[in-house]
């Protein structure tokens, strides 16, 4: 039976409506480079509070068993809940405030690290610290994110406009990543050059603008009204629905071990700079062309998926970005001198001579070389990001409507709470995985990178955590992106089915209606 027999209210979605749901992803990327990059720079570097880095990735994985709750509970709650301003939108007002204080409080807290004694048992109470705030950013972020891609798999039941919508979110949360760039160079030139200085300026920009941003998506972007049988599904059946369901079931082992890989590259990277490369002063400049070449290559990736589908255009992204991944080792054992013509300072002779002469002296004692050749591969290398993001989560938005076929629910919440509650924990293992492998290699985070007492050996292995094992991750993935069955004409008979259901429900709510009507003078 409908719950509505007028049916939803969707009406064309316009370039404004694409827009506003996808500016939120900027503020978030602000956030999202401390998170992946800084975070373990900040807690386990020499320049930050220099706490053990084994410890730190431990701290990281265990943050995150709350989610097994709350990711759960909050999309199960976020289908079910109904005001007038929509089930999703309330959710984010909320978690958004939450978010932010504890993204402010992780990075910049309010006291010194101290050691403190706990039963005979001395560290530094940075640990407690450090596992209170990310537990309580995670909550945020699971109250605000969970409901957030929950929304934005409803905007639309289009194969193709899924795609779009996804990929407006990634061009812009990579824009938002571009920014968390600029804005560290941007305080270099006013001599705030440690990671602890470039997170307080982003952490900051992003608590001024992100509650802006947010309230603009929740005041412009509809939420439409969902068609649904009134019968509702238990919650242990949902699950067990959701298990059953293979598209899905293949997306979640796609994507976690893909998001595995990620975390892994994104929490050793700047140690890979720093230490292999021997420039972390120029990491935030291997950023910037990195994060335009991802943005320019979302489109070709769109116009790709449109053509051969999104699970095959997935399955050539990761191609592609294993392939140049590697190229990274290759760059670790390979001498200085084999990249003279790669050197930065000859191609910056049509500098004015004052800026001339500034950047020449910043780049003195810097072989830039192996650096620059870095940057291009990285930029071949990161022209799949955007695909490996965008896509997955369209077609998650597809594989939620073979559960609507069958059980009559919309039930985005709690698809996307299991989709966030593997995205984090794999997120977390893998940032674990990598810092404990690096550890196991005999790495040491806090060595003179130019005087270093790592040993070639565990240079060689950093290089190969960084790039070559999360490529491994992400490959194992393919047999399943290969059998994946949900095509486009596929899901176009889905989506008939659900039309008839709703249309069959609606007729029967009409004639209750009408029934009931007519019985009532009689009595």
């Amino acid at each position: 039976m409908a719950e509505a027999a007028a049916g939803s209210d969707r009406r064309p979605l316009t370039k404004w409506n694409y827009v506003s749901y996808a500016a939120p992803a900027a503020p978030l990327a602000l956030s999202g480079l401390p998170i992946a990059v800084y975070l373990p720079v900040i807690y386990g570097d020499s320049d930050g509070f220099g706490l053990s880095l084994a410890v730190v990735g431990t701290l990281l994985a265990l943050s995150r068993i709350s989610d097994v709750v709350t990711d759960p509970l909050i999309g199960y709650l976020s289908d079910r809940w109904k005001t007038r301003w929509g089930r999703r939108k309330p959710w984010v007002l909320i978690g958004t405030p939450i978010f932010a204080l504890g993204m402010w409080y992780l990075f910049i807290p309010p006291f010194e690290f101290s050691e403190v004694s706990v039963f005979g048992w001395t560290f530094s109470n940075g640990y407690l610290w450090l596992f209170g705030t990310l537990t309580l950013f995670y909550l945020g972020s699971t109250i605000k994110d969970i409901p957030f891609t929950a929304w934005g798999a409803e905007l639309s039941s289009n194969y193709n406009e899924r795609t779009l919508i996804m990929s407006w979110k990634e061009f812009v949360g990579t824009g938002g990543s571009l920014l968390s760039v600029f804005i560290p160079l941007l305080i270099l030139f006013f001599g705030y050059d440690k990671p602890t200085e470039a997170v307080f300026a982003l952490v900051l920009v992003m608590c001024i603008f992100m509650p802006v941003i947010n309230l603009n998506c929740l005041i412009t972007v509809p939420e439409w009204r969902q068609v649904e049988i009134v019968k509702r599904i238990p919650f242990k059946e949902g699950l067990r629905i959701a298990a059953k369901n293979r598209p899905y079931v293949y997306l979640v082992i796609v994507f976690g071990f893909g998001a595995i890989g990620s975390a892994m590259t994104n929490s050793l990277s700047f140690f890979f700079v720093k230490h292999v490369l021997v420039a972390g002063e120029l990491y935030a400049v291997y950023l910037t062309p990195y994060f335009v070449c991802q943005m320019a290559a979302i489109p070709l990736w769109f116009r790709l998926s449109r053509r051969i589908g999104k699970h095959k255009a997935t399955m050539w992204a990761v191609g592609w970005y294993a392939f140049w991944s590697s190229f990274i080792p290759i760059i670790a054992v390979t001498p200085m001198h084999w990249y003279g013509a790669f050197e930065i300072p000859q191609y910056l002779g049509w500098l004015p001579s004052g800026a001339h002469a500034s950047v020449m002296g910043y780049l003195a004692d810097i072989e830039t070389g192996k650096f620059f050749f870095f940057i291009i591969i990285m930029c071949l290398k990161g022209s799949a990001i955007g695909a490996l993001s965008a896509l997955p989560l369209a077609m998650c938005a597809d594989v939620i409507d073979i559960d609507t076929a069958q059980t009559g629910q919309r039930r985005a919440g709690a698809y996307m709470a299991i989709w966030s509650m593997v995205r984090k924990g794999a997120y977390a293992l893998g940032t674990a995985i990598g810092l404990w492998l690096v550890v196991f290699w005999d790495f040491d985070a806090l060595a003179d990178p130019r005087d270093t007492t790592n040993s070639d050996f565990a240079l060689l292995m950093l290089a190969c955590t960084y790039s070559v094992i999360p490529a491994i991750f992400k490959f194992v993935g393919m047999p399943f992106l290969w059998i994946y069955p949900l095509t486009e004409s596929k899901l176009s008979e889905v989506q008939a089915d659900i039309a008839q259901q709703e249309a069959a429900d609606a007729a029967t709510a009409t004639l209750r209606d009408s029934g009931g009507s007519e019985a009532s003078p009689a009595k």
